[in-house]
C-alpha cells in the first residue's frame, strides 16, 4: 500500500473523529450528572454534518486516487510509446548508416588490397609470374588476382573449381610463382601447399 494513501486515510479518520467529538460536545452541554457517555454524544451529534464530512472526505479521496491513477497511466503510456518510437528510429538509422559505411570501407579495402598486393612480378627465368596473396583475401580475390596476372583466363571458372573441390578453405598467404597455362589442379596445389 502506498504511504501517501495510508497517511491520507489516517488524517481523514482523525478529522471525522474530531468532528464527532466536537459535535457531541456542542450539542450535549451539561446534563447535571457530569460528562455524557460516548454513545449519547454520538447519538446527539448532527447526523447530517457527520454524513456530509464522511461523504466529502470519501469523494475527495476517490477522486484524487482516480485522477492520479489515470494521469499516471496516461503519462506512462505516452512516455513509453514516445521513447520506444524514438529509440527504434534512432537505432534503425544508426544501424543503417553504420552498415552502409562499413560495406563501402570493406569494398574499398578489398579493391585496394587486390590492386596493391596482387601486382604481378615477372621473373627473369622466363614465363613465370609471381602473385602476392595477403591475409583476408578469399578465393574470389585470389582468382581475380590470377586473372589480372594473366595466369588464368576466367576468374569465376577458377573460383568455382576451388569451391567445388574444397580448396577455397585451404588457401595460404604469401608469394606464389606460377607458369602461364598451368592447369587449375596445379594452381590449386601451389596455393594450398606453398606460401609462408
Amino acid at each position: 500500500m502506498n504511504k501517501k494513501y495510508l497517511l491520507r486515510g489516517i488524517g481523514i479518520g482523525i478529522i471525522i473523529g474530531v468532528s464527532i467529538m466536537f459535535a457531541a460536545w456542542k450539542t450535549g452541554g451539561d446534563s447535571g450528572s457530569g460528562a455524557q457517555s460516548t454513545t449519547e454524544a454520538i447519538t446527539q451529534a448532527p447526523t447530517e454534518e457527520i454524513t456530509e464530512a464522511a461523504t466529502e472526505a470519501t469523494t475527495e479521496k476517490v477522486t484524487e486516487a482516480t485522477t492520479e491513477a489515470t494521469t499516471e497511466a496516461t503519462t506512462e503510456k505516452k512516455t513509453e510509446a514516445t521513447t520506444e518510437a524514438t529509440t527504434e528510429k534512432k537505432t534503425e538509422a544508426t544501424t543503417e548508416a553504420t552498415t552502409e559505411a562499413t560495406e563501402e570501407k570493406t569494398e574499398e579495402k578489398t579493391e585496394a588490397k587486390t590492386e596493391e598486393k596482387t601486382e604481378e612480378k615477372k621473373d627473369t627465368k622466363g614465363d613465370k609470374v609471381t602473385v602476392e596473396v595477403t591475409s583476408g583475401m578469399g578465393s574470389e580475390d585470389v582468382s581475380a588476382a590470377l586473372q589480372e596476372a594473366g595466369i588464368i583466363k576466367d576468374a569465376d571458372e577458377f573460383n568455382s573449381f576451388l569451391i567445388t573441390n574444397g580448396y577455397d578453405a585451404q588457401l595460404r598467404v604469401g608469394s606464389f610463382s606460377f607458369e602461364s597455362g598451368d592447369s587449375f589442379e596445379n594452381l590449386a596445389k601451389v596455393l594450398t601447399t606453398e606460401g609462408e
